[in-house]
């Protein structure tokens, strides 16, 4: 691949399309120098060999630097070495206030609070730094902020995405199971045995049930899914789709592998054949999204008042059901016989309502026409209703009425074109009873039943079409009271139960899947459904040497199927998955990974800077149990992390992006550190931990449904200041605030978010009413915390930036305070950049 000819001849009118042209070219560029090893897009060596991330780990010595006064852990000699080649060295330790605001941030995304800035600065001890770090990695709003950022990875949304969107309403309990592990210090390697095949490999821990959610955390076509019918094209493109979602969530997270890249043909870059693609598409195969339960304490109550009720349900006669069809415009009829041809008044459909079922008008077609004829077979007929142009609305529990007054007929026939949909292939008409007037009298009532096809079950017959009862009432008492007396006994035993059913509390649930048969898969030429290569069986990757794990290929092991590829993640010898998470949380605490490309450890990723450093990370990661916490620990200590973030001529001459860590870097808050920083100083932080997720937006439920996220109730709302974190995240409709401060897409894994800054930002923090209503109320904090426009200064500067003011700012926002109020003060302290920044 070459890079792309840039030309600097553009006209001035056109300078911000050139601008923008030259981003996407200089990106281009940067691809192919990535890529140094590829000459025209073929790989020079396309063995793993020579790719560094394929490599098994090494536990490297620290390096001997010649500045080893500035060494306080391995960390730094490794720093420091590649530091003194370049002519640098590490910047001094920044001063106590930054280091407190600036770790506190890192750990738990809060603010620390005056007290807390004021005992750190007091602590002259040498475990004081120590004692901190302890303190905010065993506080729970650790899990809630590095919670986050894996959720960022995963593309956790709350609802499904694409064109309807539909609500989420249990994808909540996977959020909660992320910052819990987070909390507890879960193992890695068990973390994500859990997340792959938690309900396998321990199933009777409630907690790597739900962890399960990681599979199904991203979006999801419910149109293309749940309204295509099965076997067609289309269907098997939007299961294709899912899939590779599954796999890219998988891979891309746990491995920092571009798997997906192979779909359509052998990875251009990477060691990965097509066929590895659809080794590890073979292992989702056989995973449906759906609701799942993981507790319920009224399960036997349950179990035993449904068994009851279905008993019931049983022997009521529900009505008349056509035999299920795999189309829709199947046609289907059913014809009442009266016997003898007799003057009609009015033909009335009767909708099923069968006892058992939660819809009334069930089977009610969408498409119908009423005829009536002397002839049984309909050779000559009169139609009476034809609503085969346009769906015919469901009745529901209502009757439709026909007039037929006029004329005369042995034989009434309803026939649809257009069958009710139970399922994306199972279609069908049903009715509870069709009724025939003739001189004020029900004619029909006993009457023979004829049709196209008809399903004989104990709750549906052709007999029970003209028997009087509609599924839960009688229309007309027949002439057998026994009959009669048991119908109306076990509807009201049958409700009574009901009743019962619905006080019992309900169950626990999380947005996850259930396993079926795994579908049988193919190698597909150029990722085209219908052109399947050959079948192949479940496995992993083949580009890491001497690793193997034996998949199970029937398809009723699709949970030994996930499991088998969590032991190949988490295998000792597998040399991916530990440097990606430890790399992840480096990228975390610094802005830049030792890897800049996260998700992608192949050719077409960026090259590690400090690639010992990486090693040496991940062994002391391994040896410390996959302590994600000792890991920071390790990494916050180190000189590395405390230096000052304060620039150096001649150093950023040398190295302007700070690729080496001359420098801490300086990091913008993100999203959910802005808006949760405001509550915490407004004093308004709902600290409430876990559950559903609050709503900060006006929803109507709609085929689309509306998500209203400028509704002025809902931002003020007390009920929606809790963390970020807990947002209820819609995927087709960002919160505009958060979007213009760069909050992650749940539609994609972000493994590093984009970062800007935009007049916009400044405009939505002055304006934007949730910042408008929390200086309000910091401004009423303010006012009860102290009395004089210069003591609401210092407390104000004291809350939002950690700090008192200069003798300059007081001069300067004192005559503020005084002029245009509290309110307007909180406005610019909430819009400074020392409170949008982190040193």
């Amino acid at each position: 691949m070459k890079p792309p000819q840039i030309s600097w001849r553009t006209a001035p009118s056109r300078r911000v399309v050139s601008l923008l042209a030259l981003g996407a070219a200089a990106s281009a560029a940067t691809l192919c120098l990535r890529a140094a090893n590829i000459d025209h897009g073929k790989v020079k060596d396309p063995s793993n060999k020579n790719l560094w991330s394929l490599k098994p780990v090494e536990a490297p010595k620290a390096p001997k630097v010649k500045n080893d006064e500035q060494v306080k852990n391995p960390i730094d000699a490794f720093v420091l070495a590649k530091l003194e080649e370049k002519g640098l060295k590490l910047s001094p330790e920044a001063d106590k206030v930054t280091l407190i605001r600036r770790l506190t941030y890192d750990l738990t995304g809060l603010p620390p609070t005056p007290d807390e800035v004021d005992a750190f600065v007091r602590d002259k001890s040498s475990k004081a730094y120590d004692k901190l770090v302890t303190r905010l990695l065993d506080s729970k709003q650790y899990g809630e902020r590095w919670g986050r950022h894996w959720l960022d990875v995963v593309h956790y949304g709350d609802t499904h995405g694409f064109d309807r969107d539909k609500r989420r309403p249990f994808a909540w309990p996977y959020r909660d199971y992320v910052i819990k592990s987070f909390n507890d210090d879960k193992p890695y390697s068990r973390f994500v045995r859990e997340q792959l095949a938690g309900d396998v490999l321990y199933p009777k821990d409630t907690d790597a049930l739900i962890g399960t959610g990681f599979i199904t955390a991203g979006p999801w076509d419910f149109e293309s899914q749940m309204e295509l019918r099965e076997g067609t094209v289309e269907r098997e493109k939007a299961r294709e789709v899912d899939r590779n979602d599954m796999i890219i969530q998988t891979m891309s997270t746990f491995a920092s592998l571009t798997v997906h890249c192979a779909r359509c043909h052998d990875h251009k870059f990477d060691p990965i054949p097509q066929k590895d693609y659809y080794r590890l598409d073979a292992v989702f195969s056989g995973i449906e999204r759906k609701n799942r339960t993981y507790a319920d304490a009224a399960a036997a109550d349950r179990e035993a008042l449904s068994k009851k009720m279905a008993d019931i349900a049983l022997t009521l006669p529900a009505g008349w059901c056509s035999g299920v069809a795999g189309m829709q415009d199947t046609p289907k009829w059913v014809q009442i016989d009266l016997g003898k041809s007799l003057p009609l008044t009015e033909i009335r459909l009767v909708a099923a309502r069968p006892i058992d079922s939660d819809k009334d008008g069930y089977g009610f077609p969408l498409r119908f026409t009423v005829a009536v004829s002397d002839d049984a077979a309909f050779g000559k007929s009169d139609t009476l209703a034809d609503s085969t142009l346009v769906d015919f609305p469901n009745p529901g529990a209502s009757t439709v009425k026909i007039p037929a007054t006029g004329k005369t007929a042995r034989y009434v026939r309803v026939a649809s074109p257009l069958l009710y949909k139970k399922a994306n292939d199972a279609y069908f008409m049903a009715f509870g009873e069709i009724e025939v007037e003739s001189d004020g009298i029900n004619v029909a009532f006993g009457a023979a039943v004829t049709a196209s096809d008809s399903l004989e079950a104990p709750a549906w017959s052709p007999k029970f079409l003209a028997d009087g009862f509609d599924g839960r009432l009688w229309l007309r008492f027949p002439d057998d009271y026994a009959v009669r007396d048991h119908a109306v006994k076990a509807v009201d035993e049958y409700n009574a139960l009901a009743k019962q059913l619905a006080a019992l509390p309900e169950p626990k649930q999380f947005y996850g899947f259930e396993s079926i048969p795994a579908r049988k898969i193919s190698v597909l030429k150029r990722g085209d459904v219908t052109k399947p290569i050959e079948e192949v069986t479940p496995g992993a990757p083949s580009c890491v040497d001497g690793l193997t794990v034996t998949f199970p290929t029937g398809p009723e092991n699709e949970g030994q199927r996930r499991a088998a590829l969590a032991e190949w993640l988490t295998d000792a010898r597998n040399p991916l998955t530990r440097r990606s998470i430890v790399n992840r949380v480096w990228q975390y605490h610094f802005g830049r990974g030792i890897v800049a490309t996260p998700s992608d450890f192949g050719r077409n990723g960026i090259a590690p800077t400090h690639p010992e450093l990486l090693d040496y990370l991940t062994a002391e990661f391994v040896k410390d149990g996959e302590s994600i916490k000792k890991l920071h620990r390790l990494i916050v200590s180190s000189a590395t992390y405390k230096q000052s973030s304060a620039t150096n001529e001649k150093a950023a001459a040398i190295d302007a992006d700070n690729v080496y860590l001359w420098r801490q870097n300086r990091t913008r808050l993100d999203a959910e550190e802005l808006r949760d920083s405001v509550l915490a100083v407004s004093g308004k932080l709902d600290g409430t931990l876990g559950g559903p997720a609050y709503e900060p937006f006006h929803f109507v439920d709609d085929k689309s449904p509306v998500y209203d996220h400028l509704d002025i109730s809902s931002i003020n709302n007390p009920a929606t200041w809790r963390r970020t974190v807990y947002r209820f995240a819609v995927r087709s409709v960002p919160n505009p605030f958060l979007e213009c401060l760069d909050c992650a897409d749940p539609s994609i894994n972000t493994p590093v978010r984009t970062s800007t800054i935009t007049a916009l930002q400044s405009l939505a923090l002055l304006n934007d009413p949730f910042m408008l209503k929390q200086a309000e109320l910091f401004a009423e904090r303010l006012g009860k915390a102290a009395k004089s426009p210069t003591d609401q200064v210092k407390a104000g500067f004291r809350l939002a930036v950690g700090r008192a003011p200069t003798s300059a700012e007081t001069a300067a926002l004192v005559p503020l305070v005084e002029k245009q109020g509290l309110p307007t003060f909180c406005r610019v302290l909430f819009n400074t950049n020392e409170f949008f920044f982190i040193d």
